[in-house]
Formats: structure tokens, C-alpha cells, sequence
């Protein structure tokens, strides 16, 4: 990826060879950068080989860290709990994409005792810890591991082979082409209808919108069409490969640790000092402040705290108030300006207040 980028994007090979050749510019190609000016499909090709492997390179960084997700778990609690009044804008678009079952192993939790629960259920802790008749002897690791966040965009691995890896050609099997005809496109159709000119949207697992023609045939798809959805799939894909992970993750890891400084005193009452012995620990703080807040012990109890039985959300007031403070200074929309003004695509966040309002405790 960085041999690409080094030899094409950032240096003008075609210019540098010429020059070794004493080849003599002509007109028309003495521009710089010309192969790349002229042939636009290149220039696609490059961009979606680098896109495709950066997000790889991503999303097992972020999965690796955590920072991004259990971030995203403390900022859900303080929205739903009405403490913080602005929406972060780039975790609530790394939400939308990822889909909320994915961040919290189901819908957005709205209580106290949910935020800990699916909290404990991301970091790898097993369901069955929390049966009713399970006896008290820990929480027990769940066989799948800790929760990981996806990679985006599954119609762009049918081209990954030929364009990333650089095989020979594209496999089209039914496997590869499954999300295509299945995952992505559930089409509707009538068998009385006649082809129209105008296509309906479609919306796939993914969040994304995808926009073909109703098929008298749902048993059978021709070749133009699944080329149309193809490229409609592609398109849609865009959005889901233009998220920065990793500069997500860099500002999700400066935001915990201005909280675990200003929540430190408090850590160090409740926990002690063995609350966080190594940095890689990080983003576990934000199990601390749930487990400081819930009022069963039995959760409080897995975490890990010293202090069991009452409610104690001043913990998840101080870390409000570092959220708020670590926006005004930082600000909250930074990846939704990138993807706005480098890749075109303008997020709107008319009805984020609402779509999280819905969700909050009656």
C-alpha cells in the first residue's frame, strides 16, 4: 500500500522515466502527472485498492486497541441518561455504519445496569454469567471472544483478489456473489408490473442505500442487471470505505485519557491503585465508571469494584463533563467534514437528536 502510494500517487513516475530516457516531451504529454490526469480508471483503481486495504489495516487496529468501541459505549450512556446534549457526530456516523448491534451486541442500552451488562458482554464476558440461577463464582469467558467491530462494505471483496492482490481475474462463484443477490438486493416486485423507468431504493444490512429496477423473475437475474446491481453495490460501498478508523481511534484515545485524568481521585478511592497498571488498559476505565454506577452488586461484582450496593453516578457526571470539555476544544464532527469536502458525501444529522431521544427510558 505505501509502495503504491510512494510510486504513484506522490511521485510522477512516467515523467522520471521519460526524463532517464532523454526521451523529448511533447505537448501532449508533457503535463505532470499525466497518466494519471488522463485515465480516470487508474486513478479508480488505485483509490479502491488503497481504500480497501486501509480499512483492513483499520478496523484490526481499532479492534485490537478497543478505543473506538468502548468510547462509543460511554457516550451512548451519557446521551441516553440526557447528560451530555450534544450529539458526537463521528462516533454517531461510526455507529450508523457499523449498526448498533454490532457496537452494543443489540439495540442502543438505555439503563444503568444495561450500559455495564453490554459492556461486559463486548469485553468478552459470556451471557450465562448473568442467569438468574448461575452460582456466584465469576464472570465466565464467552467462547467468541470480545465483540470486534466489521469490515465495511462486503461487495468490494469480489474485485479485492484482482485489484488488491493483483491475481489474474475476478471470481465470480456463489459465494463471492452471494451478498449481492441476497444480502443487499431484496428486491420487491410485482409479477403484474411492467418495467418502469424509474428505479426504488433499496436499503442493505449495512445502512446503505442501493437503487435498481423490480425483476419480473426472482429466480433468475440477467446479466445486465447484476452488473447494474454490482455497480450499484460498489457505489453504496464508497461510504462504508471512507471512514478514518484510525484517526477515529487517535481522538477516541486522547478523549479517555482526559477522562482518566480528570476521574483519576475517584478511581483511586474506589479501585485503588491497581485500576490501571498498563496503558493498553485504557479503554477499560469506561467499565469502571459503569460499574461505579450500577446499583447491583452482582455486576459491580464482575467489574471488579470495592464498593457494592448503591447507585454512584459521579463518576459518569465527571466523565460528562470531560466529554464536553474535550469537544469544545477538539470538536465532535471531524471525520464527517473529511468525508464531506474529500469524498463527497454529506451526512445529515437533522434527526440524530430524535433517533436517540426514541431510545431513552420513558
Amino acid at each position: 500500500m505505501l509502495g503504491v502510494i510512494d510510486n504513484w500517487v506522490l511521485r510522477d513516475v512516467i515523467a522520471e522515466r521519460r526524463a532517464k530516457m532523454n526521451i523529448p516531451a511533447q505537448n501532449a504529454i508533457a503535463e505532470p502527472f499525466f497518466l494519471l490526469k488522463h485515465y480516470r480508471l487508474i486513478c479508480g483503481l488505485f483509490t479502491f485498492a488503497l481504500k480497501a486495504r486501509y480499512q483492513e489495516l483499520c478496523v484490526a487496529f481499532v479492534n485490537a486497541w478497543g478505543s473506538v468501541m468502548y468510547a462509543g459505549h460511554l457516550y451512548n450512556a451519557v446521551r441516553q441518561e440526557h447528560l451530555l446534549a450534544q450529539p458526537w457526530r463521528d462516533m454517531e456516523l461510526a455507529i450508523m455504519l457499523q449498526s448498533p448491534g454490532v457496537f452494543f451486541v443489540g439495540n442502543r442500552p438505555n439503563s444503568l445496569e444495561e450500559y455495564a451488562r453490554r459492556f461486559m458482554l463486548t469485553i468478552g464476558v459470556s451471557v450465562t454469567a448473568f442467569a438468574n440461577n448461575r452460582r456466584k463464582n465469576g464472570a465466565v469467558a464467552s467462547k467468541k471472544g470480545p465483540r470486534l467491530l466489521k469490515e465495511l462494505g462486503p461487495v468490494w471483496k469480489l474485485f479485492a483478489g484482482r485489484y488488491c492482490n493483483n491475481e489474474r481475474f475476478v471470481s465470480f462463484t456463489i459465494e463471492s456473489i452471494r451478498p449481492v443477490i441476497e444480502g443487499k438486493l431484496d428486491d420487491e416486485y410485482d409479477n403484474d408490473a411492467t418495467w418502469a423507468p424509474a428505479s426504488k431504493a433499496k436499503k442493505a444490512p449495512s445502512g446503505s442505500l442501493l437503487r435498481r429496477k423490480p425483476k419480473r423473475n426472482p429466480r433468475a437475474i440477467p446479466a445486465l442487471d447484476f452488473l447494474e446491481d454490482v455497480a450499484n453495490a460498489l457505489h453504496a460501498d464508497g461510504l462504508d470505505l471512507s471512514l478514518d478508523y484510525l484517526m477515529l481511534h487517535r481522538f477516541c484515545w486522547r478523549l479517555l485519557c482526559h477522562i482518566n485524568d480528570e476521574c483519576k481521585p475517584r478511581f483511586l478511592e474506589m479501585y485503588g491503585g491497581g485500576y490501571l497498571e498498563k496503558e493498553n488498559q485504557l479503554p477499560f476505565v469506561v467499565g469502571d465508571i459503569f460499574s461505579a454506577a450500577v446499583q447491583a452488586s452482582a455486576l459491580a461484582g464482575h467489574l471488579g469494584a470495592k464498593r457494592k450496593g448503591e447507585v454512584n453516578i459521579r463518576l459518569l457526571l465527571t466523565a460528562t463533563e470531560a466529554l464536553a470539555e474535550f469537544f469544545r476544544e477538539e470538536g465532535d464532527d471531524f471525520q464527517a467534514t473529511i468525508m464531506r469536502h474529500c469524498h463527497g458525501y454529506d451526512v445529515d444529522f437533522g434527526r440524530l437528536a430524535d433517533a436517540v431521544t426514541s431510545s431513552t427510558r420513558q
